[in-house]
């Protein structure tokens, strides 16, 4: 595979992240613990789940490296945690944006180490996502727009003004 496709593959994974931070950014801190539906997600959850995640497939493709997130964030954010509004139940705001950039540096730093490998096939506990490298980084990407998303909810809910104009 091409040097061309860890490039597309690194580019969407850097645009949903700047996607997903601005949004973020843009959502005042006392705001981040607001569940805007009933069983939606608030913003202080997405960003931890977003973070699990990178940190989760990393734990997947090199199983030697095991989780470097703490075990309470799997209980905390896993598929299928639900959020909770009590900001007592969740790590501080800077944790969150320490792990959502610590763990993505890392993910992109696995594919950037082996450009030859990119389509290597992956682990099957992954293959809900992808069945190799170059498009798990685009499933990945595609997975965190879903919660720009929710992010979108969460901020109309609060009558928040649009941040892309």
């Amino acid at each position: 595979m091409s040097s061309t496709e860890l490039q597309r593959g690194i580019g969407s994974l850097d645009f949903s992240r700047f996607m997903f931070t601005r949004l973020l950014d843009a959502t005042p801190e006392d705001h981040w613990f607001h569940i805007p539906i009933p069983d939606g997600n608030h913003a202080a959850w997405l960003a931890g789940h977003v973070a699990w995640e990178d940190d989760d497939c990393l734990k997947q493709l090199l199983p030697e490296r095991g989780s470097k997130l703490p075990a309470s964030w799997h209980a905390t954010f896993a598929t299928g945690t639900q959020p909770v509004g009590d900001a007592d139940a969740y790590p501080a705001i800077d944790e969150l944006r320490d792990q959502l950039s610590a763990q993505r540096d890392e993910l992109k730093q696995f594919f950037q180490a082996a450009p030859d490998q990119i389509d290597a096939p992956i682990p099957k506990d992954l293959h809900g996502f992808a069945k190799d490298r170059a498009a798990l980084m685009h499933a990945i990407a595609c997975h965190e727009m879903i919660h720009v998303g929710h992010l979108t909810v969460v901020r109309k809910s609060l009558q928040l003004g649009p941040v892309f104009m």
